[in-house]
């Protein structure tokens, strides 16, 4: 080439229009065009010292950016500038501005946004998968599990919120609901309200008594006739665990 540093110039120039550009990015540029060094070099200079190459500036810009932008913690973002070619002095220095109470909200907002759709995964899957794409936007296993349990654990608490079992509680009773009944009852019958395993001795004895109560000859019989065969209506099923004796003999 006839001029390489007009050639350098003009790569540069038409670089830099749409986007800020390191030096490194803009000298691999130049190295790729086949710009002798000395000629890269000399106009690089140039344009730092005219305030077209701002390493710093470009740091602090883009740290900005990407973390207000795609969430991304320090770690990511010193990665990102050394990948760039900036220096780790001027990297360091711009992702120290970062506020740490900043990255715990950029954390949170990147959990709130992915947990809708673990609504169908359990607890330790959603937990990991979590826990992952923090670790990959650059957080620290100790702020992603703290947050991602922080998550979860709201999660959890709505679920059970708005679960079945709260809405059955709220529910009116169904028509084969008759504790409703019971409770509303003046006069419940002591067997409703206590029910006792059934014996053929207390049987014959509550017929015998009805039997004396009506005045008639069935008071002789009443040991005698349906002893044990019959239970009261309205009488409830055993509770769990006994076993009725009066069946048929």
């Amino acid at each position: 080439m006839e001029d390489p540093e007009a050639v350098a110039r003009g790569i540069c120039l038409r670089a830099l229009t749409g986007t800020a550009k390191t030096r490194k990015q803009l000298a691999d540029l130049l190295a790729k065009k086949d710009v002798p060094d000395e000629a890269a070099a000399a106009v690089l200079d140039r344009f730092t010292e005219v305030g077209l190459i701002d390493d710093a500036a470009f740091a602090a810009a883009w740290v900005s950016t990407r973390q207000s932008g795609r969430g991304l913690a320090r770690r990511a973002l010193s990665a990102e500038l050394r990948a760039k070619g900036v220096d780790g002095e001027v990297a360091a220095a711009a992702v120290a501005e970062v506020d740490p109470q900043d990255e715990w909200d950029s954390a949170r907002r990147l959990v709130e946004r992915k947990l809708p759709s673990m609504r169908r995964l359990d607890r330790v899957t959603a937990e990991r998968r979590l826990i992952g794409m923090l670790a990959r936007k650059g957080y620290g296993g100790g702020l992603a599990g703290y947050v991602v349990r922080e998550a979860l654990d709201g999660r959890d608490v709505d679920e059970l919120s708005d679960g079945p079992a709260g809405t059955a509680a709220a529910a009116p009773a169904g028509p084969g609901d008759r504790s409703e009944l019971i409770e509303a009852s003046s006069d419940p019958d002591p067997d409703l309200a206590a029910p006792v395993p059934w014996s053929r001795e207390r049987s014959a004895a509550r017929a015998a008594a009805r039997a004396r109560a009506a005045g008639g000859e069935e008071a002789d019989m009443g040991g005698e006739v349906g002893e044990g065969l019959a239970r009261p209506i309205g009488r409830l099923r055993p509770p769990p665990g006994s076993v009725p004796v009066d069946d048929l003999p």
